[in-house]
């Protein structure tokens, strides 16, 4: 399922750059097809989708700069960021949201050896169970209170390289979620995908925005409406932060476009 009205012939291109972020200029489709590739070659990835949270994290903490900004490979899940990317010339195909991605790799092509880590109450168990209609599942684990304690954590990954998966959901939150998969991707052969909410939305746990708000860039008006509280100010924040960099973005942009003919002349 892709919500993103540009079209799938849409040419590819560069990547964008974008303080301490390098998307990748591809659609959902190539994405999807990307990932099966690193799993069928058994490859060590970490995958992430990132957002103008991710964004703000990726200035004000050097963990989550480390853990997100070297990911192996970013897709822009936020229209913002989409959007800042047309603006400063170096346009991204379009939105590549986390939960169509995982959504196309359990429902899409079978064969995949899975681990899914994270999501709250049973919601990994209850994405298992649909993955398993075309994939192998060979670890689950909710990763209850506590699990990432030193012993724990050290635990939790021998579990996973002792599984054996070929591909690997992690939906814990940004950036725990991207710590782990770090941790994880020194022992596992397989792309690592950190996929947030992903898990809860496609075990039915969380309601997703329909695809009119979908459409128009505004899942994150309907995941505010149901979680005031939790989100109001994670939004406000990040937005802020995002509007001072695109900002910034733009004012070097400009400058750098009016310095151009001088320097080559």
């Amino acid at each position: 399922m892709n919500d993103d009205p540009t079209p799938d012939t849409a040419p590819p291109t560069t990547d964008f750059d974008f303080h301490g972020l390098r998307l990748a200029g591809l659609q959902l489709e190539t994405a999807v097809e990307r990932i099966t590739a690193l799993s069928r070659a058994h490859q060590q990835a970490v995958v992430v989708t990132p957002n103008i949270n991710h964004l703000h994290l990726v200035q004000s903490s050097e963990r989550a700069r480390e853990a997100i900004g070297q990911a192996d490979l970013q897709l822009a899940d936020g229209w913002p960021i989409v959007v800042a990317s047309r603006i400063l010339g170096q346009p991204l195909p379009g939105r590549v949201a986390g939960i169509d991605l995982v959504e196309r790799l359990v429902d899409g092509e079978p064969g995949f050896k899975m681990a899914i880590l994270g999501g709250p109450d049973d919601a990994a168990s209850r994405l298992a169970e649909r993955a398993r209609r075309r994939n192998e599942v060979v670890l689950v684990d909710e990763l209850r209170p506590g699990w990432d304690r030193p012993d724990r954590r050290s635990r939790l990954v021998q579990r996973v390289a002792d599984a054996s998966p070929n591909l690997i959901l992690v939906g814990i939150g940004a950036p725990r979620q991207e710590i782990l998969a770090h941790e994880l991707k020194a022992s596992v052969a397989a792309p690592i995908i950190c996929c947030g909410a992903a898990i809860e939305v496609l075990a039915g746990v969380r309601p997703r925005a329909p695809r009119v708000l979908q459409r128009l860039g505004l899942e994150w008006a309907f995941r505010l409406a149901i979680e005031p509280r939790r989100l109001a100010r994670r939004y406000l924040v990040a937005g802020v932060t995002f509007t001072r960099l695109l900002l910034d973005a733009m004012r070097a942009h400009i400058v750098g476009r009016g310095e151009n003919p001088r320097s080559s002349a």
